[in-house]
This record gives structure tokens, C-alpha cells and sequence, in this order.
């Protein structure tokens, strides 16, 4: 998949998103000694003899990691992490786009990551590949940036080795057969497709261009279409072959392993494989701005969104930690000062952020976003020419000012504090599964040449000063070199803005700095980075669940767990849109929201102080079926921010002026969902599967009804819904539970709604249906929903979930090989799914293609869907099956924010020991007659609901579901709602 920039994970993509591999290190390991001295091959000048033995050179060894140098300078990092028996094995290769040499702007790195990732091998055809994935029930995918590519295999510890062998194979072995290559160029232009009906896409592009001139950092990671199409398959085979040598790759695997029996299999496993002699690579050096640029594009969005950018600095160099914490001061958190100015004061805009991106190989931006508003008032002296004009230029001009007062006055020392104390909270409630610590240490690796950066990057902040933050933005930020992307709404008869080259700067006019890809680069630096002895770490302890049940009837789970020095509080409840009544969505949403902004006397900037002052996080909102208050804080910080969180449960105040700023976000939220085209085409399926119950919209609702709620109506519905009885508090992390309860109970103890909410059921449908659309985005997307569906509690929700991953596990299962595995490839993004709760919802298949292929996409789902309904499975894909729910479910409790949030919803809706052996026992006995009766039970009737920008033949569509006669009404389409 290609992995564009998206804000704000987009900047983390290329940024640090605050590693945590060197964190969990610290927690998990003991005292380890210094790194052997052996010496590799690779150190000095690159020797490309090649290898004659497995040995390898060990550049740090301890009880929970182990990272060597193969002598075909390969380099592993095999990392323990004991949080479930789960396994992450990732690859990457430095070969993102920007190291495209003579093929920049076509995309050859992205359209290699589909060929590579599950292909076939010259041991293994891609149809057995898919099969060993489906057997270990592997998450499986990869990922292009703009320096890098990964692929990985997320699985069960048992199938380490299995994982270990699959993505070893694919980096050294592929063969790229024309017919994949023929299918992956189909499916690649499918998601040019959906990158135009991509906001955040666009905006990164546009970015791109308006940042560099002359670097191949200016060009989309997927590339130009036009370039793409060009791309032959030996030019594929010949990048392939050129890029993927070991030198060039830095092999990871972490999770519940013994490192040196995994850097054991790794090392046999390539010990055939020859080092090669890597192209030269220069990247010109981007020239100073002279003057602002500025850019607009136009997108399918509700709200104009702004950014405005100045040239950074690179990755670690003079400014660049400074530069971290002063965004964060201007707009990370409900105590910024962009937040408190722009959002919460003016209301001109509905979000704002400021962040620092800095990469390793070019100097990168300090930038500030917005999405603004229809509700402000022109500066005075403002002269535009347009209303749309003054809006952003009064924002400007805000943001300006900002700007303009921390190069020149010193911030506080309490908002430093506050900033750093958050980048310590964030690091320490980070890296809680086997997958982000891989990542994070390859990232580090091959960006920072330091394993353990994490520490010294919280020591390097901790010594920043006012002064410091002041002298990075006198030297960062000057209005003279502002980058301005604006991308509009859609005019009446306007298109969305496509990607083209536009070269301003010939490369070969500038300096350049060369780039060396060999791993032997990396080996020295490693060497001293780790020279240093590893830090001392607490014993970790997990223990199991403790319950019990307060007076007023609420539920208390409390779990003890030491891995790391955090903990997480959720207190759910049944509401949500169960809560709400028919033409009243939203309200339930709106208040539960509501509850964290002003309780117990205090305001929501009193309440966002503390709250960040701590590096904690606090918030509240509502879903299908429940609302929801959560926190997660340090463990020293526990009974602070549990405090926090039964204040706002029991004693919320509703102030009049928050809500009036947070209505106004809600709506432009709700507004905003068609922004996107899956929420767009999952809304018209809401409408037309549950209409006339309250699942019939989002969790957000309805815009005029949030719109008309009063301080006084959120009131008395909380205080009527939030019944203890129907709730559950669960609290996972670095706790005494003994100690704890005597605290819940009296913290807790006032709750006392006893509004018991009614669920009513979902809709009963006993025809399929063909429901269509128009839509401005340039695609055509579909949403199949069968049914009858269960409730969370059902004994057919086991049997039903290793059905789902049967169809829908990437890339092994039955609809991603009839959709992407038989050529053409028909579409990008699909994928299988079941809605459920208290009440009963559906099983849905979601998939985005062109208006073209639409009917004979449809026509391959119903096959599906026949298929496992006759039984046309057999006992490996049950297995396989098996195994990726399980996988799943493991990988997805590994934090202490899953934990908690899973205890409670699994309490709420009757089920015991979700995670437990009880559900192993489950899945071990479903058999081939249960995913037949369930498939025949569950999958009837399908209700097609398609959004598309070019006709679409929907008389197919219809005979393909079943409906051979014309609607008697018309509406939008040739059926209706």
C-alpha cells in the first residue's frame, strides 16, 4: 500500500514518531553488557566477497535484544517484548521513492511493494505463499515512504519461523511474473483513483510540490500516472535486483521470541545471499526560498484547509528537538496557544496543529494546519477581495502573530514543562505491541544509526530551555519563506486537483549531497551508539483480571501490569446511539463529549492545563452502542487523573460558552464525514440498512439536531442515561488493586442514573436491494451488508469472526483473491467486516473500484458469498482462518488502552474471558459444518448501496443480486431508499 503523508501520522511517517523501541528496551531488559568485538566484513571498505559462512558480527547483546551484522552486512535486530504471544517480522529497505534514481516520479518503490509483498518467489508460486499465510493467519501488508520500504508479517509466536521464512524469501527470491504484474498495475491505478478522492492525498501533494523545487521529495510516492503506466516489468525486475541486495536491507523481528534462536534462522536463511555493489545516489540540496510561494488546490471537502509551512531543519540537527516541543507548545493540545486562540476563543476554525517534520536525508518543515470555519469576523484593516479571502487571511494573520511573539519572547517555563512532560508520557505509553517496537526500531536504525535513541532524545529535550525554543523559531520561522497550501471545497462545476510534474528547478543546476545506502554506513555509527551500557529495567509482572461490583451496581475490572510505567482508565456505559431516540442522533454523542470540558467547578482550560501538565490525555464520547470516558496517565499520576475521570462522570457542569464552541466543531465534523469516500458510501449504506432506528447515521448524528441541543438538555440526558448499573469501570497498568479499591468505591459511589435504556432491534430484511448515489469524488465504491445479524453475546459471534477472516484476511482470503488475486485487479482497498453489539447488526463487504468494473466486482463477491455458503472450503483455510482471529484478538489486547477498553465493552455485553482460554477453546471448535450453517444463516439478502461519479450499469448490478424487475419509483438511482 502506498503510504503517503498524512497528517499528523503522515509527519510521523518520515519524522520520529517518538520511537519507543529503545523505551521498551529499558523497561523490559536487564542490565546487558558491551557489544562484542568482533569485527564484520562490512566495516571499513565495503567488501563485496561474497559471504562463506553464516557467522555474523554481534553489535549488541543482551537478554532481551540481539542486533548482528551478517558478513553480507544484512543487518538484524531481534528484540524481546513479552506482552502477548505474539510475533512482529518486518524488512525494510532503503528504496522509498526519493532513491528512484533515473525513474523518480514514477513509482517504481510502490508498484515493487505490491509485486514483492505475498508474490511469487522462485521457491514458492504467490498461490502457496498465500496459503502458508492463511494457515498462520497472518496480518500481513507493506508500507512505501518517501525513504524506505517495509514489508511485515504480524502472527502467533508459534509461526515465528514461518513468518521469519515468508518475508525472507520475498526479499531475496521474487520472480515477478507478467500476469502479477499485470493484475498489481490494474489495482495501483485503482488507487490513483482513490488518492483523488483522498483529502489528505492531495493536500501532502501539494505540499510536496510547494516545499521542494529540485529534490525528489517534490514527487508523490505512488507517482505520476502517466510515468507509472510507462513502467515496463523489466524495469521492475532490473529496480528489484538493483535495490533489494542484503547490504541494503535492515531485517527486524520483535515480540515473544528468544532473540538469538530468531538472528539464528535469519542468518541460515541468508547465508547464500551476495552483497552487491549499490548505485550512487546524490539528492541535490533544496535552495533557499527567495520569496513566500503560495498554492491552492481544490478538493471533495466541506471546509477550506489551510497550512502554512516554513523550511526546517534535518532530523536531529541544530533546532530540531526545540523545534519539537515549540509545536507542541502553539498547537498540541487543548492548552496550546493556537488551540485556546483560534478554536476555542474566535471559533474561526474547527482543528489546528502545529508540528515539526524533520527527515534524515533533507531538511524538512516546521508547519502549522487548520481547518477553518464559516464562523468569524474579518480582522480590521483587512482588504480581500472575497469572504473566503478574509477568512484566511484573518487566520493568517492570527497565526502570524503567534509566530511573530515566541521569536521574540520567551515561553513560559510552565508551558515547557508542560510539553516536555508530555513527550516523556507519550514515550512511556508507547511501544505496547510486538509491531510499533519493530518498527520503531528499524526507523531508529536506519535514521538515527542508534537503537536506543529514545533516551537520548528524552535527555536531549530535557536540557531545552525558553531561550532555546526562541533562538529555533528566529531562525525557522521567517514570513519571507512561508509555504501557503490552501485546498478549497469543490466549486459548482469544479474538478478535484490532479497531480502532474512540474519541475521549477533542473537537479543537475545544484549542489547535491550523496547518499550511501550500504548497510556498512550504518555499522560504525551503530558501534558507538551502543557502546554504552544498557540502563537498568523493572521486573514485569502481569497479572490476572480482579472484579467486583460497587453498591450503586457499577462494575469494577482492575489488571495489573508492569510492562510499562502507565496505566489506562475507561468507564463505558450503554448509551451511544442506543441511547439516543429516532430524529435525535447525535445528542448522546454531543454530551458524553461534553463531559470532560467543564466539571466540578472547573473550566475545560483549567481542566486541559492539568491534564497536559501531567502528560495525560482525558476524553469522552459516544459510539453504536455505549459512551465512554477514558484517560490514560503515567502511574504516578493515577489518582490524579482517576479523579479527573469521576468528576467528570458524576459531576459535569455543561457550561454554556464551551459548548458553544464545541457545538460548532461537532456539526463541521459531521459535516465533513462526505469528505472521504468510505464514510461517504458508509453513510448511504447506514441509511438504507437501519433506517428507522437510530444506527441509521453515525455516532457524530445529525447536524441540525446537535446544532439545537442546550446546555440544559445535555444535562438532564446524562444524568437520566448514565445508569451504574449499565456501566463498567475497567482500570490496566501499573497498579495495586488492592489499594485502588477503596478509592473507586468512594470516588465512584455517587453515580446514580437509573434510566435503563432499551435496545431495539435492527430491521429485519428479506429482499436484496440496489441503492445508488452520485458522488464529486472520481471512483465508485460499494458497501454490501448481509444479514440477519447477531448480537455481541450470540454463540454464532465466534464461528462468524473465523468466517470473516476466511473471506477477508490480506491477502490470503476469498475476497482479496477474487478481487485483487484474478486478474485484472478490480480494486484497491476491500475488505469484510461484521457490525454488532447490544443490538444485532450485519455482515458487511466494503470494496472501491471504478464505475467500469463495478458490476463484475459485485458479481465476484456474491460468488464469494456462495461459495462459503455451499461449504467450498477446506480444512487448511479453516485453519488458517483460525489462526488470524486468534492472531487478532492476541495482537489486539497488547496495550493497556485495548485491555482496559476490552474488559469493559466485554462486560457490558455478557461475555467472559474474550481473551482468554474460553475463547481458545471456542475457536479450536469451530467446525466446517458451523462456518457452513452460519454462512447460510447470516449472508442472505444483501442490501448493495454504491457511490459513483460515472454511471454505473445498474441493470447488471440488479440481475446480479437477484433483482430482474425495474423499481416502481424513482429516485437517485434506478432503485431507492
Amino acid at each position: 500500500m502506498n503510504d503517503p503523508s498524512r497528517r499528523p501520522a503522515l509527519f510521523a511517517t518520515f519524522r520520529r514518531p517518538f520511537p519507543v523501541a529503545a523505551i521498551v528496551a529499558l523497561l523490559v531488559s536487564l542490565p546487558g553488557g558491551p557489544p562484542a568485538a568482533a569485527v564484520s566484513p562490512g566495516d571499513g571498505d565495503k567488501d563485496l566477497t561474497p559471504p562463506t559462512e553464516t557467522a555474523y558480527a554481534v553489535l549488541q547483546d543482551r537478554p532481551d535484544r540481539l542486533i548482528v551484522e551478517l558478513p553480507n552486512r544484512l543487518i538484524v535486530a531481534a528484540q524481546r517484548v513479552p506482552l502477548q504471544p505474539v510475533v512482529s517480522v518486518q524488512a525494510w529497505t532503503k528504496t522509498g521513492s526519493i532513491y528512484e534514481q533515473e525513474y523518480t516520479g514514477a513509482g517504481l518503490s510502490h508498484f515493487l511493494e505490491h509485486l514483492i509483498s505475498g508474490g511469487t518467489t522462485s521457491t514458492t508460486p504467490e498461490a502457496d505463499s498465500n496459503d502458508i499465510l492463511q494457515r498462520i493467519g497472518a496480518q500481513t501488508n507493506a508500507a512505501t515512504s518517501l525513504d524506505t520500504v517495509r514489508y511485515y508479517i504480524n502472527t502467533t509466536a508459534d509461526h515465528t519461523d514461518d513468518a521469519i521464512d515468508r518475508v525472507s524469501d520475498w526479499m531475496q527470491n521474487s520472480t515477478i511474473p507478467q500476469a502479477e504484474y499485470d493484475r498489481e498495475r490494474d489495482v495501483i491505478q485503482r488507487e490513483f483513483d482513490m488518492g483523488q478522492g483522498d483529502p489528505g492525498r492531495i493536500f501532502w501533494k501539494l505540499t510536496q510540490q510547494a516545499r521542494f523545487t529540485a529534490h525528489p521529495a517534490r514527487h508523490p510516492t505512488i507517482g505520476y500516472l502517466d510515468e507509472f503506466m510507462d513502467v515496463s516489468r523489466d524495469e521492475i525486475v532490473d529496480f528489484y535486483h538493483r535495490m533489494y541486495p542484503p547490504n541494503n536491507v535492515v531485517f527486524v523481528v520483535a515480540g515473544d521470541i528468544d532473540p538469538k534462536a530468531v538472528v539464528d534462522r535469519v542468518a541460515e536463511l541468508w547465508a547464500d545471499a551476495q552483497p552487491r555493489e549499490l548505485p550512487e545516489v546524490s539528492l541535490p540540496i533544496e535552495p533557499a526560498l527567495t520569496e513566500p510561494v503560495n498554492v491552492t488546490g481544490s478538493a471533495d471537502v466541506q471546509r477550506t484547509r489551510l497550512r502554512m509551512v516554513f523550511p526546517g531543519v534535518k532530523l536531529g540537527a541544530e533546532h530540531d528537538y526545540a523545534l519539537d516541543l515549540l509545536s507542541a507548545v502553539l498547537g498540541q493540545g487543548q492548552s496550546s496557544r493556537l488551540v485556546q486562540d483560534l478554536r476555542d476563543e474566535r471559533g474561526w476554525v474547527t482543528s489546528i496543529d502545529a508540528y515539526n517534520w524533520s527527515a534524515s536525508w533533507g531538511e524538512g518543515f516546521f508547519g502549522v494546519d487548520a481547518e477553518l470555519t464559516d464562523d468569524f469576523q474579518p480582522l480590521d484593516g483587512m482588504d480581500a477581495a472575497s469572504v473566503e479571502e478574509a477568512r484566511i487571511a484573518s487566520v493568517a494573520k492570527v497565526v502570524h502573530d503567534q509566530l511573530e511573539r515566541v521569536k521574540t519572547e520567551p515561553v513560559t517555563q510552565a508551558e515547557l514543562d508542560r510539553v516536555k512532560r508530555q513527550v516523556k508520557s507519550r514515550i512511556a505509553q508507547s511501544g505496547q505491541s510486538a509491531a510499533s517496537v519493530a518498527s520503531s526500531l528499524a526507523r531508529d536504525i536506519i535514521s538515527t544509526r542508534d537503537p536506543d535513541y529514545s533516551q537520548k532524545y528524552l535527555a536531549a529535550i530535557d536540557g531545552i530551555t525558553p531561550a532555546d525554543l526562541m533562538a529555533a523559531a528566529d531562525a525557522v520561522i521567517d514570513f519571507n519563506q512561508q509555504i501557503t497550501v490552501v485546498l478549497n471545497p469543490l466549486s459548482e462545476d469544479g474538478e478535484v486537483t490532479t497531480m502532474d510534474r512540474d519541475d521549477d528547478v533542473d537537479p543537475a543546476t545544484l549542489p547535491a549531497e550523496r547518499v550511501d545506502l550500504d548497510n556498512a554506513a550504518l555499522v560504525g555509527d551503530l558501534r558507538a551508539a551502543l557502546a554504552k551500557a544498557d540502563a537498568d529495567a523493572e521486573t514485569i509482572a502481569t497479572d490476572g483480571p480482579v472484579r467486583f461490583t460497587l453498591d450503586n451496581g457499577l462494575r469494577v475490572i482492575l489488571q495489573r501490569s508492569t510492562v510499562v510505567p502507565a496505566v489506562a482508565i475507561d468507564l463505558y456505559w450503554v448509551g451511544g446511539l442506543l441511547a439516543d431516540t429516532p430524529g435525535q442522533e447525535g445528542v448522546a454523542n454531543a454530551t458524553a463529549t461534553m463531559l470532560t470540558r467543564g466539571f466540578a467547578g472547573r473550566t475545560n482550560a483549567d481542566i486541559a492545563a492539568q491534564v497536559e501538565s501531567l502528560g495525560a490525555s482525558l476524553g469522552s464520547g459516544g459510539g453504536n452502542n455505549t459512551s465512554f470516558i477514558q484517560a490514560g496517565a503515567l502511574a504516578e499520576d493515577l489518582d490524579t487523573v482517576l479523579g479527573l475521570v469521576a468528576d467528570a462522570a458524576t459531576a459535569p457542569d455543561f457550561p454554556a460558552d464551551e459548548w458553544d464552541r464545541l457545538r460548532s466543531r461537532l456539526v463541521a465534523a459531521i459535516e465533513s464525514r462526505g469528505d472521504r469516500w468510505n464514510t461517504e458510501v458508509g453513510d448511504h449504506f447506514r441509511r438504507a440498512y437501519y433506517g428507522g432506528t437510530t444506527w441509521e447515521t453515525a455516532p457524530s448524528g445529525e447536524a441540525e439536531v446537535v446544532a439545537a441541543l442546550t446546555p440544559d438538555q445535555l444535562k438532564a440526558f446524562h444524568f437520566a442515561t448514565l445508569d451504574p448499573r449499565q456501566a463498567v469501570l475497567a482500570v490496566v497498568g501499573d497498579i495495586d488493586p488492592a489499594a485502588l479499591r477503596e478509592t473507586i468505591a468512594r470516588r465512584f459511589g455517587a453515580l446514580a442514573g437509573s434510566a435503563t435504556i432499551d435496545v431495539a432491534p435492527s430491521p429485519t430484511h428479506d429482499a436484496a436491494r440496489l441503492v445508488v448515489h452520485p458522488t464529486e469524488k472520481p471512483l465508485a465504491a460499494v458497501v454490501i451488508g448481509l444479514g440477519p445479524g447477531i448480537t455481541r453475546d450470540d454463540p454464532d459471534y465466534v464461528p462468524l469472526q473465523v468466517l470473516s477472516n476466511m473471506l477477508s484476511a490480506f491477502p490470503s482470503g476469498f475476497l482479496q483473491q477474487a478481487l485483487r488475486g484474478e486478474g485484472p485487479g478490480l480494486v484497491y482497498a476491500s475488505g469484510g467486516y461484521m457490525t454488532t453489539g447490544l443490538r444485532d447488526g450485519n455482515y458487511n463487504i466494503l470494496f472501491n473500484t471504478s464505475a467500469e468494473q463495478a458490476p463484475e466486482a459485485l458479481r465476484r463477491v456474491i460468488a464469494v458469498v456462495d461459495r462459503v455458503k455451499a461449504g467450498d472450503f477446506d480444512d487448511a483455510q479453516i485453519a488458517g482462518a483460525k489462526a488470524r482471529f486468534l492472531n487478532d484478538e492476541l495482537a489486539g489486547k497488547q496495550s493497556n488502552a485495548a485491555r482496559a477498553t476490552n474488559l469493559a465493552l466485554d462486560e457490558l455485553y455478557g461475555v467472559s474471558d474474550s481473551g482468554g482460554q474460553a475463547l481458545l477453546d471456542r475457536v479450536q471448535a469451530v467446525t466446517a459444518d458451523d462456518l457452513r450453517r452460519v454462512a447460510e444463516a447470516h449472508l442472505n439478502d444483501p442490501i448493495v448501496v454504491a457511490i459513483s461519479q460515472d454511471p454505473l450499469d445498474e441493470a447488471a448490478m440488479r440481475e446480479i443480486i437477484g433483482l430482474a424487475e425495474e423499481p416502481v419509483a424513482a429516485g437517485v438511482s434506478a432503485a431507492t431508499d
